[in-house]
């Protein structure tokens, strides 16, 4: 289990990749494998008809329970996803683990716990032809491709955790 430092977690707080609003972000998906993580994140492509390639999800957000209707839709949609528990503030090795099968196969993904933090696992494994959207509190949502600034944090929060030796890249 690797735990965020203060610091790490602040190198987290801004953006790793382009901001936008769901709808502006909708085209640049065209044609992608989406990893939606984050229940909103998840719900707002099921609801326009798009179901991501993976999607991760905690029933929570913004600390506290989803709304029922984003509870069924997604509980619909994925109704034996693979389970992971997952601490707050925290990457757990088997969720780092766990990644490139799902980045294979696709799927869901329910996480006991937490799950802000595993879009982290899925950016560092990115590829071409795959997005990570995940939602920003207060600000949207976040679009990471192949070509996002933000990846080099990413990079350098896995390796700060000793996670970066543990699967290859896809």
């Amino acid at each position: 289990m690797a735990a965020l430092s203060e610091e790490l977690r602040a190198s987290l707080k801004k953006p790793l990749g382009d901001e936008g609003t769901f709808d502006s972000l909708l085209p640049r998906m065209e044609g992608k494998k989406i990893i939606a993580v984050g229940d909103q994140a998840v719900y707002s492509l099921l609801k326009r008809g798009i179901r991501p390639h993976v999607a991760v999800f905690d029933f929570r957000t913004m600390r506290g329970p989803v709304d029922d209707v984003v509870r069924k839709r997604i509980e619909e949609e994925y109704p034996s996803p693979e389970c992971i528990k997952n601490p707050a503030g925290t990457i757990s090795e088997a969720l780092f683990l766990l990644v490139p099968s799902l980045m294979r196969s696709g799927g869901a993904l329910r996480v006991e716990g937490e799950e802000d933090l595993a879009a982290i696992p899925f950016i560092h494994m990115l590829k071409k032809g795959y997005v990570v959207l995940y939602g920003q509190p207060g600000a949207g949502c976040v679009l990471v491709d192949g070509k996002s600034k933000g990846r080099k944090t990413v990079e350098k929060v896995v390796k700060a955790l000793g996670l970066a030796s543990l699967p290859d890249r896809l």
